[in-house]
């Protein structure tokens, strides 16, 4: 009998440590390496669609939140053989290429996901498209067992990337943030024309206003350090203005685009309460509220601003062509 318990005992260690082998120890080598991954910038060989901008010339931009590539499925294990989304993928790059904007802000992108079979798909995206430059930046980041979890914001750019860095915002909770990560924003400086400009891509919280509220509260004092370089903000922002359909507030009567916009370091399009359905960007199936943003410096206008309607995500893309006012231009 004790001989039996000893074997017993034995394999009890045995199971436990190949459990900590294969669940434990990927895990924490995944945080703790996470760091060292929050951002990264790649300029992509044999990619030439770099472009000398002349002075005054319209700066064009997209927002997309690309869902993934899990295109209008619920959940991103729900997609089909890897051959469909690698299709969606090429779909989306199309898309891009169509719209041929200079710098494109990407939202819910994956650099080593399980579900889209580890395909680092800014890259793909980057190289199907034409974008020589690139950077990435994750949100999640986490190894458990057999499965990864690496996805977060990306910007592709024609023009070189010379810098960037994470814009640390607020986690739902402390422990959240800590076993998995957190929604962050990446901002980058991108030389153009004669000056650099500076682009923020974000991707708010879904789950609260007075998240998002904190977020961009955060956001307007970075910007706040920041000035001197034109800066844009685009992305997922899950925020719709008051006086729009869907708009929510926090428990103080507060909203995150309204906060945004008292802060006067942008400016936006649709700016008024009564926007045209054209403009809605969510679902993309039947959009009836608009969550998706391109906003640029109040010293610069919008010449073009458009919502494209393909349904390659749950969210349709934005685009804008802008340029600095004229100075005169009030």
């Amino acid at each position: 009998m004790k001989v039996l318990n000893r074997l017993k005992h034995r394999w009890l260690r045995v199971a436990i440590f190949l459990l900590a082998m294969v669940v434990v120890v990927p895990f924490a080598l995944s945080r703790a390496m996470s760091p060292l991954r929050r951002v990264v910038v790649h300029e992509i060989a044999g990619v030439d669609r770099s472009e000398d901008a002349a002075t005054g010339a319209t700066l064009r931009l997209a927002a997309y939140n690309i869902a993934h590539g899990r295109g209008l499925a619920d959940s991103n294990w729900d997609t089909g053989p890897p051959s469909e989304r690698i299709s969606r993928l090429d779909d989306i790059a199309r898309l891009l290429r169509t719209i041929d904007a200079d710098i494109v802000v990407l939202n819910e992108v994956d650099f080593d996901c399980s579900w889209s079979r580890s395909v680092n798909q800014a890259l793909y995206l980057a190289e199907h498209a034409g974008y020589r430059f690139r950077a990435e930046q994750r949100n999640l980041d986490v190894r458990f067992a057999f499965w990864t979890w690496r996805f977060g914001n990306a910007i592709l750019s024609k023009y070189p990337i010379t810098r960037a860095q994470v814009v640390d915002l607020p986690g739902y909770s402390r422990w959240e943030t800590l076993v998995a990560g957190k929604k962050k924003g990446l901002m980058c400086e991108i030389q153009w024309a004669d000056q650099p400009v500076r682009v923020i891509g974000a991707h708010l919280s879904h789950r609260s206003e007075s998240l998002r509220v904190q977020s961009v509260s955060d956001i307007v004092d970075l910007m706040a350090e920041q000035q001197g370089i034109p800066t844009i903000l685009a992305g997922d922002l899950n925020s719709t203005p008051s006086g729009y359909p869907h708009s929510k507030q926090d428990v103080t009567g507060a909203n995150a685009i309204d906060l945004l916009d008292r802060s006067a370091f942008f400016r936006r399009s649709p700016d008024g309460a009564h926007t045209t359905d054209a403009s809605f960007t969510f679902p993309a199936v039947r959009p009836d509220r608009v969550i998706d943003w391109i906003m640029i410096p109040p010293a610069w206008q919008f010449v073009e601003y458009d919502v494209d309607p393909s349904q390659h995500s749950d969210h349709r893309a934005v685009l804008s062509s802008i340029k600095p006012k004229a100075p005169d231009a009030r």
